[in-house]
């Protein structure tokens, strides 16, 4: 039956799970070569995992307390994409922490709707609502694993800080949606299998960059600002999204810091560099940086009317180096 079924042969994988991918729905059998339904996805479910209180109540340009968004010993939790709601246009800033493996999961706080959706988007053919966002979800650059399975702990969680960027108080949600790998529930070989992907999982995690300084560009149409980016110095880096969040329209032009190779030879308006959380700029390749690379970002405020307030984001992936490969610990790619 499952043999007639049309493409089977072109479509179905041996593989039962490839990282940051649905989970495929038929597989070719290894041994037999036979195709049968992936048995692993019946025990993988759509998860969303919110904040602890759901709603949030930030005074006026306040800094939340640490918030937490725990996970049980249930599952293993997967997260793919990443959910906010704001009361105030104004947003907020996030700083997610994992605080039992890998510490930060960016270099400093990012404005919430440059790696998540929910603040709705205008374009050029219109208003796309905030009702809609769930429809235009921020997938994250790579999936990141919350590991449950440690019996001696609670859980999992992440860590949340929160700071309101409006002047008036300002009620917030924040959520992560993803899989949900409920190994206890399922029978033992499927439950060795899920053992085995989160102990094998990617030598790569999530991490979303800033420049390195808060970016407040002049009432002035003609000054340009320098603010850098500082990759980190334990690995490498794998850029695939731009976004960026301001007050206004603003002129941009990137280069390398080390190399001054520029990626366009003029200033471009920010509109056409920079996406959104929900319409984020894709680069059509991905770039790869060596460790404690620096770019810049020559900025040129749109207006003379008034200051600028300007959050970059990066979307990338953090890249470990392991000390046996020495190709990857050279500090230019190649054997010492």
């Amino acid at each position: 039956m499952l043999g007639s079924l049309p493409q089977v042969d072109r479509d179905v994988t041996f593989h039962d799970y490839i990282p940051g991918q649905p989970i495929p729905i038929l597989i070719r059998d290894k041994k037999t070569g036979r195709v049968v339904v992936n048995e692993l996805k019946r025990y993988v479910k759509p998860y969303t995992l919110v904040t602890e209180p759901e709603e949030i109540t930030l005074a006026a340009n306040a800094v939340s307390d640490p918030i937490i968004m725990p996970i049980d010993n249930k599952g293993h939790f997967e997260i793919m994409e990443a959910f906010f709601k704001s009361q105030q246009p104004e947003g907020f800033t996030v700083m997610l922490f994992d605080p039992a493996e890998r510490p930060l999961l960016m270099n400093r706080e990012v404005h919430v709707a440059t790696i998540a959706s929910g603040g709705g988007v205008t374009t050029d053919e219109g208003a796309f609502g905030t009702g809609g966002s769930a429809g235009r979800p921020f997938k994250w650059p790579c999936s990141f694993f919350m590991d449950v399975w440690d019996s001696s702990k609670p859980g999992a969680m992440i860590v949340a800080f929160f700071r309101n960027l409006s002047s008036s108080q300002n009620t917030i949600r924040f959520a992560f949606h993803g899989l949900r790998w409920y190994h206890l529930q399922s029978p033992p070989h499927i439950y060795a299998r899920m053992q085995e992907i989160y102990r094998d999982r990617p030598r790569t995690m999530p991490f979303f960059y800033t420049t390195e300084k808060f970016v407040e560009l002049p009432a002035s149409t003609t000054i340009q600002s320098e603010f850098d980016v500082r990759f980190s110095d334990d690995g490498w880096t794998h850029v695939s999204k731009l976004m960026a969040r301001s007050t206004s329209d603003f002129l941009v032009r990137i280069k390398e810091k080390a190399s001054q190779k520029r990626y366009m030879d003029l200033h471009l308006p920010s509109g056409l560099v920079f996406g959104n959380g929900e319409f984020p700029f894709l680069c059509w390749e991905p770039s790869l940086y060596e460790p404690n690379y620096k770019l810049a970002f020559e900025l040129i405020n749109g207006t003379a009317a008034a200051t600028n307030v300007v959050w970059i984001t990066l979307a990338t992936q953090r890249i470990w180096i392991d000390p046996r490969e020495d190709r990857l610990a050279s500090p230019r790619g190649y054997p010492a």
